[in-house]
């Protein structure tokens, strides 16, 4: 039972899994509905546009970056897509256009950090801005609405698999489980953590960290294009302002997942259960009545509790680790 609890608190994941259990069971405490198959259904589809866009964070702050223009990505995609359709454009070709356009713009964002030298937060401000403005000359200040699109609407996120579970809940288990394996079993989430964990010695190494960093600048982007289709297929309409905020969450939930703001460090199961808690919080409130203006400081709350108990359990892992080590030094040298 020692050593079953040690690698449980081994595991980068334990506080916010812990967190969420609790937070979990106390919403459930005070509501008689969130237990509920229909309510929890409900968060993990409130959960999955953020949650992609997390997935694609993630890989980009373990290698050293961030991306303040997703939220602005998000709504380029969708806005794109609804006035390419109504100038007649198919709704598959709409969409892939969408998708383009979004792509276009992680790839500016690579080549303006790794290329001009800029650093990130800076760089991904002035293209939030820039993206945020062509947003509202496009839809011309007014939602865009998608209607009703057949197949290809539903498949995005518009229709329900079997009738009960929605589309975006099954966009968000395939984007969360691609990503772990890429992360943790491809050459390419060695060299994301390398060139988060020590950029030289990356270099050094032979690992292109240009090529790398541009790379997930693309993913991120792509992410925060996708998530903004499913939005807009689930919503049937986009207006020029959504997205606002949504790259803080996506940097928060990252973070609450135990992702190291330094890089080099992180999970995609971690960051998949700080989007669900931010979802959780988000729900439990609601649920309970709580005043509106006051949900953004109880999501700050917990953000700055999750930061500070990561860091604390990091360093108890650390501990934990020398004195194993110090422990299989010494039965060695007695052998």
């Amino acid at each position: 039972m020692r050593d079953f609890l040690k690698r449980i608190l081994l595991m980068r994941e334990a506080g916010v899994l812990a967190a969420l259990l609790l937070i979990m069971l106390f919403f459930g405490f005070y509501t008689s509905t969130f237990f509920t198959a229909t309510n929890l259904t409900n968060v993990l589809r409130q959960s999955a546009v953020l949650g992609i866009m997390t997935m694609a964070v993630t890989f980009l702050i373990i290698s050293g970056e961030f991306d303040l223009s997703i939220g602005s990505t998000f709504a380029l995609s969708a806005v794109t897509a609804t006035v390419l359709l109504e100038s007649g454009f198919p709704i598959l070709g709409a969409f892939l256009l969408g998708l383009v356009v979004s792509i276009a713009v992680g790839f500016m964002n690579g080549l303006i950090v790794t290329k001009l030298r800029i650093p990130s937060f800076i760089g991904t401000l002035g293209t939030m801005m820039i993206v945020r403005s062509v947003v509202l000359m496009v839809s011309e200040r007014r939602p865009r609405v998608l209607g009703d699109r057949g197949l290809v609407s539903c498949i995005f996120g518009g229709g329900e698999l079997f009738g009960a579970v929605p589309v975006p809940i099954i966009w968000l288990l395939v984007i969360v489980a691609i990503s772990w394996v890429v992360l943790a079993k491809t050459p390419f989430g060695y060299k994301v953590y390398a060139t988060g964990g020590n950029i030289r010695a990356a270099r050094l190494s032979g690992i292109n960290t240009d090529r790398v960093k541009i790379t997930n600048y693309v993913l991120t982007a792509f992410a925060a294009g996708l998530a903004g289709l499913i939005s807009l297929c689930f919503l049937r309409m986009v207006a020029p302002v959504q997205g606002e905020g949504y790259e803080l969450e996506a940097i928060a939930a990252t973070v609450i997942g135990g992702t190291a703001l330094s890089g080099g460090v992180g999970s995609i199961f971690g960051a998949f259960l700080g989007s669900f808690m931010l979802a959780i919080i988000k729900n439990g409130l609601v649920l309970m009545g709580t005043n509106p203006y006051l949900q953004d400081g109880i999501l700050g709350l917990v953000i700055l509790i999750a930061v500070v108990v990561n860091l604390r359990l990091g360093a108890a892992r650390k501990g934990i680790r020398v004195l194993e080590f110090a422990r299989r030094l010494v039965w060695r040298s007695r052998q």
